[in-house]
């Protein structure tokens, strides 16, 4: 059985990538007051999926450049591994299911909008160094960076495109499409507005309450 989880709000507690986007632009008086505009525009127009995925990229792109490739990897790995022995940090009911599955022979896949060195190592963090990963890639310039595959929207749709998906975990209507491609979803945590237009959508659903 193939089984594919998101990373945040199902085995990370809250979004990773954007604790470290907060890292960098709070680290940089420069950074903070380009990152101000996408930052608010993004918490106005949260209702707004596509919108959402632009202001993220955007956030990323900011708060990465200047960095190399090699620095940010550090930082990424620093990050990730912090975040993963904070229990604040790690939704244990997800970390299980996740531990179950691969116990039961599973394949098991995460999917995030994260960026790979991050989820990676957040992953690792938690003992889970041979899982799966399709993760966003970052492209460093000389002076800017920015997403050459953000693994957010219809691009994590796109990406698992061709894989039988058996059983999907999210908890964000930014996986709507991948959740089209499995034949069952269990979606975590969401608001009354978000079951919603999971169930009017997809057919087998089931809601799961984790701490």
């Amino acid at each position: 059985m193939r089984v594919v989880f998101d990373l945040d709000g199902v085995i990370a507690s809250h979004d990773t990538m954007a604790a470290l986007v907060q890292r960098q632009l709070l680290s940089n008086p420069v950074r903070a007051v380009f990152g101000a505009f996408p930052a608010v525009a993004w918490t106005v127009l949260r209702n707004f999926p596509n919108t959402r995925v632009w202001m993220s990229r955007a956030l990323g792109s900011i708060a990465l450049s200047g960095l190399t490739r090699d620095r940010y990897r550090g930082l990424a790995l620093e990050v990730g591994l912090n975040l993963a022995a904070d229990p604040a940090w790690v939704l244990l009911e997800g970390l299980a299911a996740i531990r179950g599955h691969l116990e039961a022979g599973d394949d098991v896949v995460v999917t995030t909008g994260t960026e790979e060195f991050l989820s990676r190592a957040f992953l690792d963090g938690l003992c889970l160094p041979g899982v799966a990963l399709i993760a966003t890639s970052a492209h460093f310039g000389r002076v800017f960076a920015y997403y050459d595959n953000h693994n957010l929207g219809p691009r994590k749709a796109h990406n698992l495109a061709g894989r039988e998906i058996d059983l999907f975990y999210t908890d964000s209507d930014l996986d709507l499409d991948v959740a089209r491609l499995s034949a069952r979803t269990v979606l975590v945590n969401p608001s009354a507005r978000l079951e919603r237009r999971f169930r009017a959508d997809i057919a087998d659903l089931t809601v799961v309450r984790w701490a």
